[in-house]
């Protein structure tokens, strides 16, 4: 297993596509999210691709974000792991990867996440803590997650 991290402008388009078809097989068709994936921030965004040897297709996806302007926290967002490779802490490895990126380019800055509710507990143990009350996000319950420098 390798990791990859990209640009949106070193991107080719198959690669993009492979990214997206993981982001939508499971954000928008396994959790029935009849809302858009493609939000328009994968151009400022930097992209991480999880990749089994000399595959080309991923079997993980993540992406982060500098700091936002309007909570001064670096953020990640849109992880996915594909069905047949769960159960191997591909997601654990992706929250690290992510972490370690954004503390190396953004490392004054906290991270902020938006969290389903059901993964609370995973990311507290990464240190997060709520700072938000529930709320729905596509027809799932969310909360807002903080990791403090």
């Amino acid at each position: 297993m390798h990791s990859r991290w990209y640009h949106f402008a070193d991107l080719s388009a198959a690669t993009f596509h492979d990214m997206l078809h993981l982001r939508q097989s499971v954000l928008v068709v396994e959790q029935s999210s009849p809302f858009p994936d493609l939000d328009g921030r994968d151009p400022v965004a930097q992209h991480l691709a999880l990749y089994d040897g000399d595959a080309a297709t991923p079997v993980g996806y993540a992406r982060i974000f500098g700091p936002d302007a309007e909570t001064g926290a670096t953020s990640f967002g849109r992880l996915a792991v594909a069905p047949a490779w769960r159960g191997k802490a591909l997601g654990r490895r992706l929250v690290a990867e992510c972490l370690e990126r954004l503390a190396r380019e953004w490392p004054e800055h906290d991270v902020q996440i938006s969290a389903q509710l059901y993964l609370e507990r995973f990311y507290g143990g990464f240190g997060f803590r709520r700072v938000s009350d529930i709320y729905d996000d596509v027809g799932i319950d969310h909360i807002d997650m903080r990791l403090s420098r």
